[in-house]
């Protein structure tokens, strides 16, 4: 009988692992959440540094969007001829990020086509995330503006491509 009271009785010992094994996934969980929220900012930041190298600057007097303010009421041609006068501001504003911008039109289409080599759809898609509703507020100034010039549906496709002219993305816009 003696022998059998001598003996150690082990409780616990799995509930001790496992609790540490827990704390260790727990540990590990919120490492990878800080890594992840600080990474998140990141992309935050370097996405409003890009949609501020292509959208103009609201300072400058010969941004797109000024330039499309004070055409009050245009034909597609005359906007066009607009967008193309002011092409090397454009250039000049994204610091390197535009390559080429350059704009036709139809009888009641714009058709505007922005080149870079520095785009792809991941990029297009967080700029136009961070920044889609200053691209669709040129967009209905320049609608507005073929409307009040007497055009019957006013339309504006905004084509972003690559280098080598393959289309990213494509906007379509209308009134």
């Amino acid at each position: 009988m003696n022998s059998r009271k001598s003996k150690k009785v082990r409780k616990g010992r799995g509930g001790k692992i496992f609790a540490i094994l827990l704390s260790i996934v727990i540990f590990f969980a919120l490492i990878i959440f800080g890594v992840v929220m600080i990474g998140r900012q990141v992309i935050s930041s370097q996405t409003d540094n890009i949609a501020a190298k292509f959208l103009p600057s609201s300072e400058g007097s010969a941004s797109v969007t000024d330039a499309v303010s004070q055409m009050g009421s245009a034909t597609p041609s005359a906007i066009a001829t607009k967008l193309n006068e002011n092409a090397d501001v454009i250039k000049s504003q994204s610091q390197g990020m535009i390559s080429s911008a350059k704009a036709t039109s139809t009888d009641s289409k714009v058709t505007y086509t922005l080149e870079s080599s520095k785009l792809n759809k991941a990029t297009v898609g967080a700029l136009l995330l961070a920044s889609g509703d200053q691209v669709e507020e040129v967009a209905d100034k320049v609608l507005d503006s073929m409307k009040k010039a007497g055009v019957a549906q006013p339309k504006l496709q905004v084509d972003l491509t690559d280098d080598k002219g393959n289309v990213i993305k494509t906007l379509n816009y209308s009134a």
